[in-house]
């Protein structure tokens, strides 16, 4: 039996050996999200440009036609008096005169008069009329109408206006100045448009970029972790697997023979037990359904019944155990998660102090925070390691990982800052580690209930021998 149980540890140790899986799946699956991060990011972008641009366009055009049509409006009260003469009397004759010398059609603005057959009765600038559909209001209509016409091959704007004589006023203006200073607009609005695209492209690949790395870090931290929890079950299991395999075939055997094997498989189903309540506590708190049962309590005795808990074993490992207490410091805090924190950073310092070496249990007050220090003379933490030392399942080396999870640190320091504290280590190799633990002091108790509470949370944490 010595060799089926030596066959089990040899199974435990080869599957601690493991590789990590590749990431070449995950980058191409964040390069696809990054990619459709942009591509959404500039068709939205481009439909905000294009509709800004054909907004602007549009403004621009309407003012350009108004300003238009004001100057038609303007020069057509000039022209009545001039082209029509006095009311009453007959209109001017073509020719010349100061409506041929101040204006010209290829200076912007012409004039026609046409009577109410539609015959051109003055025409001061010469304008080509033949074949042109002039507009026509109806003789009882005095306001102005306007109509866009192509004359001589340009767009040309007019204005109609029946005077009270029955006659037609035509005061037409030429609209290339306006089309060619609508061209230039487009032409800038799409070069501009384009070039805030491709500055906008360049801009949305770096910020999904950045927006990606803390959920990319996430997913690697949660595939670790899942990674990571399979291997803490698995390893266990399997040990159970091999070792009730082993006592099926030696099924006649009394049980006394094969005691080592029982207790391998008590030992698993502990170090499973809690892993589970391990995993459990994180899992809860990951959720925000961390309870606290917080109430009045004296860390420095807190601190003393943990020493006292884990002197033992000090004692086996030939460690120095003691505790340095400077008053009685009170914290508002929930008695069992916070032993929960002392017994992990101790057992740790235990744990990786060499014989003969001295941990240090240090209780203190600074200002208006209570101050917890467990120091011990260990191998200490290369500096390497730090920066990973809270995270979960994280081993800083082999020697540092033999009878633990990885999960303590975490949560140590998961459950510290549930309190509103602080959990900070320091390590320098060859010489030890230091782990602070700074709670804020609790109010003194106002109350008759509060006192209460207080006494109960002693009471119901109380060593059972006392």
């Amino acid at each position: 039996m010595k060799a089926g149980r030596g066959m089990v540890l040899s199974m435990n140790v080869l599957l601690r050996v493991r590789g990590r899986p590749t990431g070449g799946a995950m980058n191409a699956l964040f390069a696809r999200i990054r990619w459709r991060l942009v591509g959404w990011t500039m068709l939205i972008l481009g439909l905000i440009l294009a509709l800004l641009g054909i907004t602007v366009y549009a403004a621009v055009a309407r003012s350009l036609m108004d300003e238009v049509d004001r100057n038609l409006i303007s020069e057509s009260q000039g022209a009545v008096p001039e082209l029509l003469g006095p009311p009453g009397r007959p209109a001017r004759p073509a020719g010349p005169g100061p409506l041929r010398a101040r204006e010209g059609y290829r200076g912007g603005v012409f004039y026609l008069n046409l009577d109410p057959n539609g015959q051109v009765v003055a025409n001061p600038q010469g304008v080509a009329t033949d074949g042109v559909a002039w507009p026509n209001p109806p003789s009882s209509t005095r306001a102005p109408s306007f109509a866009t016409i192509t004359l001589h091959g340009e767009p040309t704007r007019l204005l109609a206006l029946r005077p009270p004589d029955g006659d037609l006023l035509i005061v037409g203006q030429s609209l290339q100045p306006e089309e060619t200073a609508l061209r230039s607009l487009l032409l800038v609005l799409g070069a501009g448009g384009g070039l805030g695209l491709l500055l906008s492209l360049c801009g949305a690949w770096f910020l999904a970029g950045r927006a990606l790395v803390p959920i990319q870090q996430a997913v690697q931290r949660q595939q670790e972790f899942v990674a990571d929890a399979s291997h803490e079950l698995r390893t266990p299991l399997t040990v159970l697997r091999s070792a009730t395999d082993l006592l099926d075939k030696h099924r006649a055997q009394p049980l006394e023979r094969n005691g080592a094997l029982f207790d391998d498989v008590r030992a698993e189903i502990a170090r499973m037990q809690r892993l589970t309540q391990d995993l459990l506590t994180l899992a809860r708190s990951d959720r925000g359904e961390l309870e606290l049962m917080t109430a009045p309590l004296d860390l420095a005795g807190l601190a003393r019944d943990v020493v006292r808990r884990t002197a033992p074993l000090a004692q086996a490992r030939g460690v120095r155990l003691e505790l340095q207490s400077d008053g009685s410091p009170t914290v508002e805090a929930d008695p069992d998660r916070l032993q929960q924190v002392l017994l992990i950073l101790v057992d740790n310092a235990i744990k990786y102090t060499t014989t003969g070496g001295q941990v240090d249990v240090r209780v203190g007050q600074q200002g208006t925070t209570a101050v917890l220090h467990v120091v011990d003379t260990g191998a200490g933490i290369a500096a390497d390691d730090l920066p990973r030392i809270f995270d979960r399942f994280y081993r800083a080396d082999k020697a540092r990982s033999e009878g633990g999870t990885g999960l303590g640190l975490a949560i140590a320091k998961m459950l510290v800052e549930a309190h509103g504290g602080h959990l900070a280590l320091a390590s320098k190799p060859s010489v030890g580690t230091q782990v602070t633990v700074s709670l804020p002091l609790a109010d003194q108790p106002t109350s008759l209930g509060s006192r209460l509470g207080g006494l109960a949370s002693h009471i119901a944490h109380a060593p059972s021998g006392q």
